[in-house]
Formats: structure tokens, sequence, C-alpha cells
């Protein structure tokens, strides 16, 4: 077996007693949806976190082999819906996993990640470039699930934006968002705005101190 494939039991015994027991084994209750009827699994802990621990992003594919009772296994594509942890031990507690069909396009949210920040003209006049949403929703294959859709704002000049009928989608992936709908901009203020400012505040503060000086001469006299 494939060290990069994950491996659960079929769960018979629910409730807080059999809960209670997996857990005194180094185990853990999980769920499969997706299937004509879900199906409770139970799991080693301390390598299904490991295992987690290893994967690329939130929506990669996973290869999770089931045993049932009879020792027979059947291999499923899946991803995880839900991860429950311990509030304070590095532990798992429970894990909702989705099956899906390799020929059924799939509709799920896909983290965006920023490039071009280097070159974006408003980044160099001092700016920041931001995100205004973190993930979008997509349908798409499977096989074809991105890990991050790329905005690149290397062109972006300050108080512009980046939309969603702005971004590169892969031939294989379509978004669900509306195309009008803002994803990334440049933020603050430009080096010539923040040297303006600084100047003004300087001249402001002299003033000050060219007032007091007089207000004190007048009294000396």
């Amino acid at each position: 077996m494939s060290v990069d494939t994950l491996t659960a039991k079929v769960r018979y015994s629910k409730g807080k007693k059999a809960t209670r027991l997996l857990r005194q084994a180094n185990r853990i209750p999980a769920v499969l949806y997706g299937a004509e009827q879900s199906v409770m699994l139970d799991m080693h802990e301390s390598t299904t976190r490991r295992f987690i621990a290893g994967l690329q992003g939130s929506n990669q594919l996973i290869p999770l082999q089931i045993t049932d009772d009879k020792g027979e296994s059947t291999e499923n594509s899946v991803l995880i819906q839900e991860i429950q942890k311990h509030p304070f031990r590095q532990e798992l507690v429970h894990l909702d996993f989705r099956r899906l069909d390799a020929k059924k396009p799939i509709s799920l949210k896909v983290p965006l990640h920023l490039v071009g920040e280097d070159t974006s003209p408003g980044v160099k006049k001092g700016g920041v470039a931001q995100l205004i949403l973190r993930e979008v929703p997509v349908t798409c294959l499977p096989s074809n699930i991105p890990e991050y859709v790329v905005v690149d704002v290397s062109e972006l000049d300050f108080h512009e934006t980046i939309r969603i009928e702005d971004i590169q989608f892969p031939e294989s992936v379509t978004c669900d968002a509306e195309q009008e709908l803002s994803v990334a901009t440049i933020i603050g203020r430009t080096k010539e705005e923040i040297a303006a400012d600084d100047a003004a505040e300087a001249a402001e503060s002299g003033a000050e101190d060219d007032a007091a000086e007089a207000e004190d001469d007048a009294e000396n006299k």
C-alpha cells in the first residue's frame, strides 16, 4: 500500500461510549459523505494527523482506503470537508470526508494567490497589494481542482482594481462568481503624498514654534 494513501476502517458502533473507547486506543471517528449512504469510519489519530499535515492545500484529492469487518477494502477519492481539533492538545477529534465521482464536476471554493507585487507600479510608489477576496467559487472535474488561482498584480497601480473578469482561470475550471466582482487592489499612500504630508506637518510645527518664540519675546519686554 502506498504511503500516500490514507486508511480507515468501517465503524459499526456509535455514541459517547464508543467514541471514548476509540480515542483511548489512539483512534478517532470520521464520516464519509457523498455515497448513497454516509459511512461511519474509525481512523488512527496520529497517522491521520501526520498525513493531513503533509497536504499541500485544503482542496487536495486524497486516496482513502476503507476496510470493512470482512477484510474487504475499497479505494475512494475524497476531499476533507471538515476537521475538528482538540481545543488545546495537538490532536484530531473528528473528520468529515466527501467522496467524489471522477466523472462528475464538483463545485467548491479555491484560495486566491497574489503574484507580481515586486513589479507593481502601485507597490513601487509605496502602496500595498491587498486581496479583497480570499477565495472564489469554481466548478471543475475532481482531477482538475487547482491548488489556488493566481491573481497577477504586476501591472496594477494605485486605486486600480482587478476583477474576476481579469483573472485567467485554467481552461478546465469555471468560475461561478460574478465577473464584475472586485478581487484585489493597491491601498495606501504614494511616497509623494507621504512626503507632502511630512512637509506640511514640519511647516505647521515650525510656525507654531515661531509663534511661541514671539510670545515669549513679548512677555520679556
